[in-house]
């Protein structure tokens, strides 16, 4: 099975995973929006198998698609769980277009961290950021069935 100590998830979510970058209305926070950044894996038949991803993260949840038969998706959406998605991709980069997906993931995610979305020009700069993020794959429906 595959570790964090190792190069297998990373060419996995080369094949099946994405990065994306949600913002949102909320009048209750400071700038009036909310930044969300999520880590997605979607696989068919493999529910257990991403339990296990989900473990080896410590963070975020598993579901079936709703709109498909037995795809099942792990998303990791919050920035604690986000801090181990980026230190596993530090150590073990990607290597397709998903690589330039996570960097611009990553400086929003560091944006955030340093309160810069608290700021109308933060919030515009990771608006601009975002239309980076997955340009060639978005919306892209994988239903692989690769097995580590």
């Amino acid at each position: 099975m595959p570790t964090l100590n190792d190069g297998w998830l990373s060419g996995f979510t080369d094949a099946e995973g994405s990065f994306n970058i949600n913002i949102t209305g909320r009048p209750a926070t400071k700038s009036g929006f909310r930044v969300q950044l999520r880590y997605l894996l979607d696989q068919k038949n493999a529910k257990l198998f991403l339990f296990y991803i989900r473990n080896l993260f410590s963070h975020g949840k598993v579901s079936l698609r709703g709109e498909t038969k037995e795809v099942y998706r792990y998303t990791c959406n919050t920035f604690i769980g986000a801090h181990s998605v980026c230190n596993y991709f530090h150590n073990f980069p990607l290597k397709t277009i998903k690589a330039t997906s996570f960097a611009n993931w990553f400086k929003v995610y560091t944006m955030v961290i340093n309160k810069e979305h608290l700021t109308e020009e933060g919030l515009d700069k990771i608006r601009k950021i975002k239309k980076k993020v997955n340009v060639i794959n978005i919306e892209a429906n994988k239903i692989g069935n690769a097995k580590p």
